[in-house]
């Protein structure tokens, strides 16, 4: 990305200057990280191979275990709170109410929470320019070295590969 006194280059597109903020929010409502048009998911969690408004490929995002361990950090917190204030709070809760609500009540926070979760994670992703979005945004295109250099240049002078300190003989 070249900027020059604040203003984008010219072979910039207007949604590089946007900001990763946007790309997440997007994605949190299930839009295009980057026209905010279409859909990003064809099924529950089934990401689009590409967005149906803009051509935007979306296959390259790489959530992964992300959003999973975002959403049970956040539900558990929540869950958790809510059943300390109510043994703390409410005297006589039967405990077959309470082993029946709290289960029910994760499960459907998770699920209320896991494809928007998802959705942003591929939004930061896009953002970002991570992994093959960097080519699509223009954000760090050409700028990555291919696999032959980064081997070259993690090789010492006889040719061992540097592992974290220590050089192969």
């Amino acid at each position: 990305m070249i900027e020059i006194d604040g203003r984008p280059g010219a072979g910039e597109h207007p949604a590089t200057r946007e900001g990763w903020p946007l790309a997440v929010w997007r994605g949190f409502r299930n839009r295009c990280p980057h026209c905010g048009e279409g859909r990003v998911f064809g099924r529950f969690l089934k990401v689009r191979h590409a967005c149906e408004a803009c051509g935007t490929e979306l296959h390259h995002h790489r959530a992964d275990d992300l959003p999973p361990y975002l959403v049970i950090f956040v539900v558990g917190h929540l869950v958790g709170l809510a059943i300390l204030e109510i043994e703390m709070r409410v005297d006589d809760v039967p405990l077959w109410l309470q082993m029946t609500v709290w289960p029910l009540v994760a499960l459907v926070l998770s699920l209320a929470l896991l494809q928007p979760t998802k959705g942003a994670v591929v939004g930061l992703q896009y953002g970002l320019g991570m992994h093959g979005f960097a080519g699509i945004r223009g954000v760090g295109a050409g700028t990555a070295p291919n696999r032959e250099a980064s081997d070259e240049q993690s090789s010492g002078p006889d040719g061992a590969a540097d592992r974290g300190g220590l050089r192969r003989a």
